[in-house]
């Protein structure tokens, strides 16, 4: 176990972070380093969105303000040896072994495949045996329910998703100021294509573009079998055709009975892999407003993917259906900025609705074929009908190209692309 933990904890030996481990910055670490709360930090996301970079960067400025290395234990429970022990044997080694004396900074990885570890991580919290603790996973609900209460009050989260194509221009160097030229303003749209199409993970990002789509192909493998198959003893062969008509038809509404009735599969499974996909954020279900919780529980959901980069080249082919990949895109920033999100279907649709408190606040539609006069008139239709219905004086419809603010029946209604969208909707 020593020699395991050895390997996870090269610090110890080489008294630094290996270069190759640290990436680049994010604007997740930011938010993590102004956290200066005692409550444990909790990093959850889909599998491979950067959760243990960010843990190599805060371990790497943890000795940068003079911490000894031997402080620090990071414990990597994908490792099958560690995996195997609980979190109290693993612990009373390294204390007895590495560092008996001072009290450590623990980061724990992927948490949920650890034998035994929630009650004796509330000891070690509630007798302050540690500095700070980190913990992250690829799971919602990476806590047994019968223990969950154990770390109620103790845990502050921050959800990390792929970038943010703010994160993708930085890490391009590309400028997205307030006073862009065209040349700029050109080069930003060229990159969105590229963002549309491969996504936002961080290891995609570095890879050449033969490389990118055998990737994200194994990382959604990856994600079904590690994260739901192994953890919760699902048959592989039934999930995974779901998971791939889902990614095919994101963005579109989900009808269970249809599926169920055409691929064989009972409704309650169908369910409960829904819940499964949306605890590892491979998948998130958008509900139909409504003032009834039981008409939005019976209504259809529409899906989307966490990520372009699996809408688009596990899914479908990307060039024939940009205007969907607009959609989901725009979802994801709205996810993102942890907006509570509907759709609504009434004698006309409308993508998104933001909810704040009891209130429907803004209406979103995205229309990327805006030069098509009958598409603009449907997605002008939908949007009218909202702002009506809830009493909202402004509407937004995000755009391919087109930008312009528009009175139409006394509602003001902004059009603005969508490259400008996300980078105006950026948190600075």
């Amino acid at each position: 176990m020593i020699s395991a933990l050895a390997e996870w904890n090269h610090w110890w030996k080489e008294k630094a972070v290996e270069a190759d481990l640290l990436g680049k910055e994010r604007i997740i670490l930011k938010e993590l380093k102004k956290e200066t709360s005692r409550e444990m930090k909790l990093l959850i996301g889909i599998r491979r969105s950067g959760k243990s970079t960010l843990f190599y960067q805060l371990i790497n400025q943890l000795m940068a303000k003079n911490i000894q290395p031997e402080e620090i234990l990071l414990i990597n429970f994908e490792d099958d040896v560690l995996a195997k022990k609980s979190l109290r044997e693993i612990f009373d080694i390294y204390q007895s072994n590495i560092n008996p004396d001072t009290k450590p900074y623990l980061f724990l990885d992927e948490v949920h495949r650890c034998k035994e570890w929630v009650l004796f991580l509330r000891k070690l919290y509630d007798l302050k045996k540690v500095k700070q603790i980190f913990i992250t996973d690829s799971s919602s609900k990476f806590i047994k329910s019968e223990y969950a209460q154990a770390l109620t009050g103790r845990t502050t989260r921050f959800i990390v998703l792929p970038l943010s194509f703010a994160e993708y221009l930085n890490w391009k160097k590309i400028n997205f100021g307030h006073l862009l030229n065209r040349e700029e303003i050109n080069r930003i749209k060229k990159e969105l294509f590229s963002f549309l199409k491969w996504g936002g993970f961080p290891e995609v990002f570095f890879k050449n573009p033969a490389l990118k789509k055998r990737i994200l192909i194994e990382y959604f493998n990856d994600v079904i079998h590690k994260d739901i198959v192994e953890r919760y003893n699902i048959n592989y062969i039934k999930i995974k055709p779901l998971a791939d008509f889902l990614v095919s038809n994101s963005t579109c509404l989900f009808n269970l009975r249809k599926y169920s009735r055409t691929y064989g599969l009972s409704l309650e499974s169908i369910n409960t892999y829904l819940h499964y996909f949306k605890e590892v954020f491979l998948f998130f279900l958008l509900p139909k407003f409504s003032y009834s919780v039981r008409t939005q529980q019976i209504s259809s959901k529409k899906i989307y993917v966490c990520d372009l980069g699996f809408f688009n080249n596990v899914g479908f082919n990307f060039s024939e259906n940009i205007g969907r990949a607009y959609e989901n895109a725009v979802f994801i920033e709205l996810k993102r900025k942890q907006k509570e999100i509907y759709y609504w279907k009434n004698k006309y649709e409308c993508d998104f609705l933001i909810k704040e408190g009891l209130k429907i606040k803004e209406a979103i539609q995205v229309c990327y074929d805006s030069e098509n006069i009958d598409v603009k008139k449907r997605e002008i239709n939908g949007l009218m009908e909202v702002l009506k219905k809830f009493k909202i004086n402004r509407g937004l419809i995000i755009t391919e190209d087109y930008e312009a603010e528009e009175i139409i029946e006394g509602k003001k209604v902004k059009f603005i692309p969508l490259w400008k969208w996300l980078l105006q909707e950026r948190e600075e």
